[in-house]
């Protein structure tokens, strides 16, 4: 896809998935295309690792930012189950004003669980169901 028809998807979808799902603690996050998740960590435009061609979206916390790595979106719907996967974790953060034993916690909270296993992503995978909600067709 291009990156033209996925911000024209986000610029429909978006506002109604705030909407359905409601604000969370912090203020509602923009979304940011990127090209991937190792040149976007590392600063350097060409970096790629051994999740280049995985990463579809990220929820970063510390910025509250929805980041789409636009390069792996192959659809709408596929569009959509990120968008409404990534709004999901941005639902999730506590309020917890220290950033180190928000991080301590968080640490903790990952070491209990694998991917399948953990309840705020089976809460995201969860509601990307409801991703024809929000289609533009």
């Amino acid at each position: 896809m291009k990156t033209d028809e996925i911000q024209q998807i986000i610029n429909h979808a978006y506002p109604l998935i705030q909407k359905y799902y409601g604000k969370g603690k912090l203020p509602i996050p923009p979304i940011k295309l990127s090209v991937d998740i190792y040149a976007r960590l590392s600063g350097e435009p060409e970096a790629r690792g051994e999740e280049s061609e995985t990463s579809e979206a990220q929820y970063e916390e510390r910025d509250n930012v929805i980041y789409v790595y636009y390069p792996n979106m192959k659809d709408e719907e596929h569009v959509l189950r990120s968008l409404i996967h990534e709004y999901t974790h941005y639902l999730q953060v506590k309020d917890i004003e220290d950033r180190e034993e928000r991080s301590a916690l968080f640490d903790k909270y990952k070491a209990m669980y694998d991917y399948n296993t953990d309840p705020t992503e089976i809460e995201a995978r969860k509601n990307e169901e409801n991703w024809e909600m929000f289609s533009r067709k």
